[in-house]
């Protein structure tokens, strides 16, 4: 008798949790939005890379030049000169101008291209 009692009990548990379980029904547009939520969400942290690096502040030949030009001005007017452009007068006599530094023309294009593979990887 306990025996039988037992297992109606295990029944009637078993009934009751099969019964309220919920099975969640898939359709094919869940996929669907999924894959666009993963592929927006990577193409906002591209983009919020991309501004970062845009922002990013590079010395480029153009600005090297500036820097230049204005140290020999300052020793031409006979003005008193920064101890960075001290430095830099220093390495110029002793090195001359050779630059290994980017234009920002070419730099940008290296940066687009860059910017690119980023957004590339989220398709």
């Amino acid at each position: 008798m306990k025996k039988k009692l037992f297992y109606l009990k295990i029944f009637v548990l078993v009934f009751f949790f099969k019964t309220l379980s919920i099975d969640a029904q898939e359709y094919a547009t869940d996929r669907l939005f999924m894959k666009h939520l993963k592929k927006a969400s990577c193409l906002r942290i591209v983009e919020e890379r991309v501004n970062n690096l845009k922002t990013k502040r590079e010395m480029t030949l153009e600005h090297e030049l500036l820097l230049n030009n204005n140290i020999w001005n300052k020793i031409r007017t006979k003005l008193p000169l920064s101890n960075g452009e001290k430095k830099r007068l220093f390495k110029l006599r002793e090195n001359g101008f050779s630059s290994k530094i980017l234009n920002s023309k070419k730099l940008w294009a290296m940066k687009e291209k860059k910017f690119n593979e980023l957004r590339s990887e989220c398709k």
